[in-house]
């Protein structure tokens, strides 16, 4: 390069950093121009120049900016390059590696080791054995000889940067196809990886000693740095052993390291004094005097951390590489002594490692309080951290079994084990002044405890006295730094609390309840002790006027606490009593001396701690509405005691103690009592804390329905004075309950009939007396006049009709067989009214005349059009009735229904309801488009669930298409068959047009329009293919959008199903000669049919985007029929494939999988299942060539 250029060139990167915005800029430019059109030779000479000008190599721009061009270039421009320039650049970047091995800035040095690294995979695969041997070689060989440590480091280091870039974590963007990425990753883990790992433990156990004095010159901490990249490496897993568990996202557990080497690294990793040098610099950061010459050298505080990270993955060590895990009970087969197998050596290695760390454990968390506080730099904060998160690590490799085996080989038996000083370390992070400096590690220990007593796939792990003891000590420390900060928090204004603490504060609680679980007969009775005495405290402070907020915050804590300790939430199951929890009773029951934690002899501490939670429900019911009994406080006691109630009140079969079978089984009077409790708490929450929509929310969805849930305690709750009182209070209309939320009076109904499965007598009475009410006050608003109809635009007005319709959807939702006649009754007595089809609805089996009631109808969504949530509401009714009844209905009912139906979805188009949606949809945060998103949602299911009743597959009398049509007489809808396809075309016809892809944005609204498409496509192709030519556009326009559409496998399957079910329809009519979608798929500009753009669409998502195997199985049924109905739309597809490929090898793969397609397309000479499968395979097998042909990294 001419002096002039270079001149250029420096100017150019000089100005990267000046202020003036367009200086900068033209800059930029010439960096740019010059990438395009400079030369490899041309970056080299700038970065010799720069060195031979002794320019601040290290910092400067220049050298940066020739750097990441000559990466550029040499990468984009490989082909043309030839194999003895590329060698020459890489021979280039070795050398400059050494030259500036000695330099103090690492950055320069670290983008010679990436460019360098870059440059050995892009020819990897291209070389044969021996030439890759010997690209390592030339480093491995720098690393080893006998010159500087410079040299010897910056050998190291460049390894470091191969094994980086060759893993796929870790790898650099190359422009290579992934099949190349994956190709480069097997080679290397299979043919070197294992060497390098040994050439980095010889490297480091070589310069451990003089690491120490800090006279090794980096080389120690560069030699870590290798084994780190080796130990952070993906390990193929074939072979493996078996399950992998995965970690939830968000959890500690996912920061600890999991190192599942191959077994044939065994002799390596774990040899005897494997990692004694390892050790040594682990016990030398505890000293005093690496502490005082840490705070003045840097490089001692990188080797720390190179250190603390090795402990850390060597922690997390499991799998094969430890041999068979029966290999203890095989030598106690064989007759011959027990030996500490190689699990336990690890362990004990790695504890005798890190333990100094930590002990003794008051004193390292003072020092690393004072460090966090301070400006000391002798690194006992770090210290702390990597230990917390090695024993993480270790816990989910080992478990606690493995922690008590290491105690005695450790010599801590005598002081009570492993487990206890990790208790007294856990309890020395929790307790003050360090309470809240260490917040990460005491998310990290109580994960580890977690770990330490359960097992993600078996659960309990069953644990020992000493375990047992040490978890309990854990436990009391926990709950003493949540009393602490509940105490603090009740002092703090609310505004300052942050949005996402209450799911946090649930997590937490979660892993708190696994240690009271896991010691149960120590945590159970100190819970119920601090419940007892907080409850008391706050007792007093009412009786002495004094401010309540401590106590009443501590007794919210300690009674969700209790809750998540006792019981699991019922999702979706019946919940058991934990395991720990029934061992701990069955232990008391047989227990003759005294009781343990403070409890008396033999008492059952599941039914004492049963007994506080009911204790702290009976103080908010007596002190309801009152300061001693906060909203707050009511919510978190009936939430928590919702929990207790589905698992331990009534239970079904035998009770997990007799103490608790007595205090709170079936038939017994305590769980009379504890019912009673709780139906009076849901009755004093509804009624005495008004505006209270949360605590309301919390007793109608949790509380109440866990009362009803089981019919032993429906039966019981009948013949209750409270539940009366309740059921009365709904069947009169008290204004009270009719001021709730409208979810709350949903969930409220709801729950109140499902209790209907436990009345003895006529269920069917008592459900219409409850409904009374509801019926009454919708005939008064269902009026005709004016003023009904004035009242209904009324903000009060509103709320009641929306109440009403909720009140009705929990009852639909809530309607058993024994209470289904008493809605029919109510809906009879409403005649005609403005909302006798709502209540019609609920019945289901209405019959009367729809002639009356169509009038009715078209008055409510007429009153309603400017009330989009009341309208919605209708629709949804409409919906839930279908789904919750259709299995009831003879086949008149089943026609009046379908009649309904068809004239509901006639009267919402002739009132142009929705029609919004189209000049909204651009506004996704407009509210207009949210209401039209409801209705069409409303619509959706209504239309989806007509086609999943049993009556919806009947036969259709040739003149049924009528049906519905024109005016009938008072008996027309229970004479003729209605036709459910013409119901739901006529819904589809309204609704398509109102679509957008705006709205299909929605993932509900999309989930259920394509389920109801692929189902209609399925069915009735034929009437899909007579469509208008604008709404059949519309249709495949969504059906474009949901092929493009990713990450939610229902869309795809059901986008599939019904593009499939389109093109097949079209193929098997083209063959019997009919018309098929005749002009429906004609040919557009480019020659292209809509079904062929549908399959161009296919393969362009399956190349191109983040498809799964499964959305492939579910695209080969689509892609089959489509390419048959557009054979020249697959040959465009393929050509631009193969024009868009990133290599000539890669170009060549492609285009012989293509041609097998191709061949496999013109051979399916019919749809059956044995063509589909065999097109199936050879799909898969094209798409995946394809996509390591075009997609690059």
């Amino acid at each position: 390069m001419d002096a002039a250029m270079f001149a250029h060139f420096q100017d150019a990167c000089a100005c990267l950093h000046d202020p003036r915005n367009e200086r900068r800029a033209a800059a930029e430019q010439a960096l740019l121009e010059f990438r395009r059109v400079g030369s490899v030779e041309q970056c080299v000479a700038v970065l010799q120049q720069a060195g031979d000008e002794a320019v601040q190599f290290q910092a400067s721009p220049l050298a940066s900016a020739a750097m990441l061009a000559l990466r550029e270039m040499v990468l984009g421009r490989w082909a043309t390059l030839g194999r003895p320039r590329q060698q020459a650049t890489l021979h280039f970047l070795l050398q400059l590696a050494l030259a500036q091995a000695s330099q103090p800035g690492p950055l320069m040095r670290a983008q010679v080791h990436a460019t360098a690294a870059a440059i050995i995979k892009r020819g990897w695969l291209e070389n044969a054995g021996e030439e890759q041997a010997a690209a390592l070689h030339a480093i491995h060989a720098q690393s080893t000889q006998p010159g500087t440590a410079e040299a010897r480091r910056a050998g190291l280091e460049l390894l470091t940067a191969v094994v980086e870039e060759f893993s796929p974590v870790t790898a650099s963007v190359m422009g290579l196809s992934w099949e190349v990425h994956e190709q480069s990753r097997e080679s290397l883990e299979a043919g070197y990886l294992h060497s390098l790992m040994l050439h980095g433990l010889s490297c480091a156990r070589e310069a451990a000693p003089a690491a120490i004095s800090g006279t090794d010159g980096g080389v120690c901490v560069a030699a870590m740095k290798l084994l780190i990249a080796v130990f952070g490496w993906s390990f193929s897993r074939v072979g493996g052993s078996g399950v992998w568990r995965v970690l939830e996202a968000g959890r500690p557990a996912a920061e600890a390291a999991h190192l599942r080497p191959p077994a044939s690294w065994r002799d390596a990793l774990l040899a005897p004094d494997c990692w004694a040098w390892l050790a040594q610099l682990a016990h030398a950061q505890c000293q005093q005097e690496y502490a005082q010459r840490r705070r003045h050298d840097a490089s001692l505080s990188s080797l720390a951390a190179a250190v603390q990270r090795l402990v850390e993955q060597l922690s997390g060590l499991s799998g094969d590489v430890f041999g068979p895990a029966d290999a203890a009970a095989g030598r106690a087969e064989l007759g011959l002594p027990p030996q500490a197998s190689l699990r336990q050596q690890h362990l004990q290695t790695l504890l005798q490692m890190l333990l100094p760390w930590v002990t003794p454990p008051a004193a390292a968390v003072q020092a690393a309080a004072h460090a966090a506080t301070s400006s000391d730099h002798s690194g006992a904060q770090e210290r702390l951290q990597s230990a917390c998160l090695s024993l993480l690590s270790a816990a989910a490799a080992h478990r606690a079994a493995g922690f008590e085996a290491a105690s005695a080989a450790l010599g801590l038996a005598s002081s009570g084990g492993l487990l206890a000083l990790l208790s007294e370390l856990t309890s020395a992070v929790l307790s003050p002044p360090s309470a809240g400096l260490f917040e990460g590690e005491e998310e990290v220990l109580l994960e580890m405890w977690v770990e330490l007593v359960t097992d993600p796939y078996k659960g309990h792990l069953g644990s020992s006295p000493a375990a047992i003891q040490a978890a309990a000590a854990v436990f009391s420390a926990v709950t003493a730094q949540g009393l602490q900060q509940a105490a603090a928090s009740a002092l703090e204004d609310e505004d300052d609390v942050e949005g996402g603490e209450g799911l946090e504060s649930e997590e937490r609680l979660a892993r708190i309840a696994v240690l009271g679980r896991a010691s149960a007969s120590l945590a159970l009775p100190l819970l119920t002790g601090q419940l007892h005495g907080c409850l008391v405290q706050l007792q007093q402070s009412m009786q002495s006027g004094s401010d309540p907020s401590v106590p009443l915050e501590q007794l919210c804590w300690l009674v969700s606490l209790g809750g998540h300790v006792l019981a699991d939430l019922a999702e979706g199951e019946t919940p058991l009593v934990p395991l720990p929890i029934v061992q701990a009773c069955k232990a008391a029951e047989s227990s003759a001396d005294g009781g343990t934690g403070g409890s008396p002899a033999g008492a059952d501490p599941a039914q004492q701690l049963s007994a506080g939670l009911l204790a702290v429900g009976q103080h908010c019911l007596d002190h309801a509405g009152q300061a001693a009994a906060s909203p707050r406080l009511v919510e978190v006691v009936a939430a928590s005691l919702a929990r207790w109630a589905d698992t331990y009140l009534m239970p079904a079969g035998e009770g997990s103690s007799a103490a608790l079978a007595a205090s709170f089984g079936a038939g017994s009077p305590g769980g009379l009592q504890a019912a009673q409790l709780l139906v009076s708490l849901v009755l004093a929450a509804l009624t005495r804390y008004p505006g209270e929509t949360a605590l309301h929310e919390v007793v109608c969805s949790r509380l109440l329905a866990a009362l009803v849930r089981r019919t032993a305690v429906s039966a019981a709750l009948v013949d209750m004075p409270a539940w009366h009182g309740l059921c009365e209070a709904v069947g009169r209309g008290d204004a009270g309950l009719l001021q709730l939320a409208e979810k709350v009076q949903r969930r409220l109904l709801q729950s109140l009939l499902l209790a209907g499965a436990g009345w003895p007598g006529d269920a069917a009475s008592w459900a219409g007396q409850l409904l009374e009410s509801t019926a009454a006050q919708l005939r008064q608003l269902g009026a005709s006049e004016p003023a009904a109809r004035a009242a209904l635009q009324r903000a009060d007005g509103l709320h009641l009709v929306v109440s009403l319709l909720e009140r009705l959807r929990g009852a639909v939702r809530g309607t058993l067989p024994c209470t289904q006649p008493a809605v029919f009754q109510q809906a009879s007595r409403l005649g005609s009214t403005v909302l006798c089809v709502c209540i019609a609805l609920a019945s289901v089996f209405l019959v009367a005349s729809f002639t009356s009631a169509a009038p009715a109808l078209a008055t409510l969504f007429d009153a309603c059009r400017a009330q989009p949530l009341a309208l919605t509401l209708v629709l949804k009714l409409g919906g839930e009735v279908v789904e919750q009844h259709a299995a009831y209905l003879s086949p008149g009912d089943a026609n009046a229904l379908c009649g309904w139906a068809l004239q509901l979805l006639r009267t919402y188009s002739a009132h142009n309801l929705g029609q919004l949606s189209v000049a909204s949809s651009a506004a996704l945060a407009s509210e207009a488009l949210a209401d039209r998103y409801l209705d069409l949602r409303a619509l959706l299911k209504l239309l989806t669930r007509l086609t999943q009743a049993e009556w919806a597959s009947q036969a259709v009398p040739s003149d049924a298409s009528t049906a519905g049509g024109g005016r009938r007489g008072p008996d027309a809808f229970e004479e003729a068959v209605v036709d459910v396809a013409q119901i739901v075309f006529a819904g589809l016809d309204i609704l398509v047009p109102l679509l957008s892809l705006e709205l299909l944005k929605f993932p509900k609204l999309c989930r259920a329009y394509f389920a109801l498409l692929a189902h209609m496509l399925e069915v009735y192709p034929e009437r899909m293919a007579a469509l208008p030519a604008a709404s059949f556009q519309t249709l495949l326009s969504t059906l474009r959008f949901g092929v493009e559409a990713t990450g939610d496998e229902e869309v795809t399957q059901a986008v599939f199903e019904a593009a499939a079910a389109l093109a097949r329809f079209h193929v098997q009519a083209v063959a019997a000669g009919a018309p098929g979608l005749g002009a429906n798929n004609t040919p557009g500009v480019d020659g292209t049919t809509p079904l062929g753009s549908l399959l161009q669409a296919t393969l362009q998502r399956l190349i191109r985007g983040d498809s799964g195997l499964e959305a492939l199985d579910h695209a080969a049924e689509a892609v089959l029929p489509l390419a048959l109905a557009d054979p020249r739309a697959l040959q465009q597809a393929g050509d631009v494939l193969l024009a868009s490929c990133a290599d000539g090898a890669a170009q060549a793969s492609a285009a012989a999988a293509f041609s097998a397609l191709l061949a496999q397309v013109g051979s399916a000479a019919r749809l059956d299942r044995a063509t589909r499968r065999a097109f199936g395979k050879v799909l898969t097998r094209f798409v995946e060539d394809a996509r390591g042909a075009v997609n690059v990294r």
